[in-house]
């Protein structure tokens, strides 16, 4: 349970002035005090006059120390309080620098059923009537899997986000016309996702997908118009981008067009895998390169930069790209003139997939 945290800086601020007031009416008691002894102690000079010098001396010490406590006790509430407003200032410096570095993804990566993360988007299958399907979509239904599992606030399996991918929008029937109008099923993978297959799907468990258009004037424009975006209640982003179709091993640092892109804020193991799923800087896809769905995961502003960070369904894994090279892989089949569109997922998703099978 939280529970909201009250300072009263002007009160605090009055106890310390008053204990600082009570020390000095102390410190001037006990000089008093002082110098009575002294004198009572000069009048009496006999062994009794020593003996009450004495005593009295362990008193005036012990007084002395009561009101060194007071001071201390007005200097810890003096510090405690300017520590305080130190960290207020700093978070609010970094509050209008735009940049709260969150201590965990809000995003989770994709799972299976046991709810263990998925090496990548190749593990999952696409069938109907027991039948694999030629169907190159990996990347939406575990883009959309995690876009859901952050709506629900737990992980949904990404399998089971592709199996109903195929039935909502009925492929295998799709794949058995052409069958029967070409006499077979294509020998090589063919199919993608597009975007009427993920809002369709998405409404199958209760939420609302919609293609929302963005202002893509310039760069400026685009980062405002997304990070209104991300910033709603309930609302997950899908992006469509250009990335690397496949792994190739480049040691320790993976490059687009001669520079260092992308950062793995996951784990650094994962830079064994390579640099397929990379985003290449061109929103035209060449040799080597294809669409790709990704999830947006939060914006980032810090130090003068801007930052998008994705969930990235081709290894499953986080990760960081400077904002202006992320905009630049923003794919071509996404841009409309000065706009871009992405996919916006907003409401509460049921986990069973529908209300068919919530009564099952």
């Amino acid at each position: 349970m939280t529970q909201e945290v009250r300072i009263d800086r002007d009160g605090v601020r009055e106890v310390a002035r008053a204990l600082r007031a009570a020390h000095a009416r102390w410190m001037e008691t006990l000089a008093q005090a002082q110098r009575a002894r002294q004198a009572l102690a000069a009048a009496v000079q006999a062994a009794p006059g020593r003996a009450f010098e004495t005593a009295a001396a362990q008193t005036a010490h012990r007084l002395q120390q009561g009101g060194e406590r007071l001071l201390r006790l007005a200097e810890t509430l003096e510090k405690a309080l300017q520590r305080l407003e130190e960290a207020f200032a700093e978070a609010a410096r970094a509050v209008e620098e735009g940049w709260i570095a969150p201590p965990l993804p809000t995003t989770p990566l994709a799972v299976d059923g046991s709810g263990e993360p998925l090496p990548n988007q190749f593990v999952l299958r696409f069938r109907a009537e027991g039948v694999d399907l030629p169907w190159n979509a990996g990347c939406g239904p575990m883009a959309l899997s995690m876009a859901l599992s952050r709506l629900t606030g737990r992980p949904l399996p990404a399998q089971a986000v592709a199996d109903r991918l195929v039935r909502e929008n009925r492929l295998g029937e799709r794949l058995e016309q052409e069958r029967q109008e070409k006499g077979h099923l294509p020998s090589t993978v063919s199919y993608y996702t597009n975007d009427a297959h993920l809002r369709k799907t998405a409404q199958a468990y209760g939420v609302e997908g919609q293609r929302v258009y963005l202002d893509g004037s310039s760069s400026e424009a685009a980062w405002a118009a997304l990070r209104d975006q991300i910033i709603r209640p309930r609302t997950a982003v899908i992006a469509l981008v250009t990335a690397k179709s496949r792994t190739t091993q480049y040691g320790t640092e993976w490059t687009a067009y001669g520079q260092r892109a992308a950062e793995v804020v996951i784990s650094e193991k994962d830079r064994a895998k390579g640099d397929g799923g990379i985003l290449t800087g061109s929103s035209q896809e060449g040799a080597g390169e294809t669409a790709h769905w990704v999830v947006v995961d939060r914006l980032e502003e810090r130090e003068g930069e801007r930052y998008v960070v994705i969930n990235n369904p081709f290894h499953n894994r986080q990760e960081r790209y400077r904002w202006d090279f992320f905009w630049k892989s923003i794919n071509q089949g996404a841009r409309h003139g000065s706009q871009w569109w992405v996919v916006r997922l907003e409401g509460e998703p049921n986990a069973s997939g529908s209300k068919e099978e919530e009564t099952r």
